[in-house]
């Protein structure tokens, strides 16, 4: 299997069910990936170190839910900060070239949020644009996304069947994630 560096960009990691058992999933699946945990850097990214790792990686997952139809702030911002031009980009940037690039990517919202005509007005993988250009720019493959609507689970207030239907989905979603990557 290729070296495969998970970004994950959940702010409030202790908060999200859902991405928690996606990583728990792609874990027992894929033991050897590395997983960087944004939200123990905070809004002070390590850059040098984890420019490292993107360098030793083939496939790069970013890891995330959904806020307001992109990747939360912490991720946006270690990207500004970690794929800086002369690196991952620009006459001298060439060090992610041919490096693949995942969105594994979790919704609140329904399946049918995300439709034309839909409250969100689009299909998720319209709003995935951002990325694809991200890729493009960075001369990296950009592959097909994995995403699972309906992920939000509050409780206490939601019933536990909620709960339940959550972790199936997830790890379905972790599953895939790790056929695609053991693909690779």
């Amino acid at each position: 299997m290729a070296k495969v560096l998970v970004v994950y960009g959940h702010p409030a990691p202790g908060k999200s069910l859902a991405n928690r058992t996606i990583l728990e999933t792609l874990k027992e699946k894929c033991p050897d990936i590395e997983i960087l945990k944004l939200s123990e850097e905070g809004f002070a990214p390590h850059v040098e170190e984890d420019q490292k790792k993107l360098v030793n990686a083939d496939v790069i997952v970013f890891q995330f839910p959904i806020f307001w139809y992109s990747y939360p702030a912490l991720t946006k911002l270690w990207v500004e900060e970690t794929f800086a031009h002369g690196f991952a980009y620009g006459s001298t940037g060439t060090a992610l070239k041919g490096k693949k690039l995942i969105i594994s990517c979790t919704t609140g919202s329904p399946t049918e949020a995300y439709v034309p005509g839909g409250p969100n007005g689009h299909y998720l993988k319209d709003f995935f644009y951002n990325f694809q250009q991200l890729a493009a720019l960075c001369s990296m493959e950009y592959l097909e996304p994995v995403y699972s609507h309906g992920c939000a689970y509050i409780p206490g207030v939601m019933p536990e069947s909620v709960k339940d239907r959550v972790i199936a989905a997830c790890k379905a979603h972790g599953e895939k994630l790790a056929g695609v990557l053991k693909s690779l």
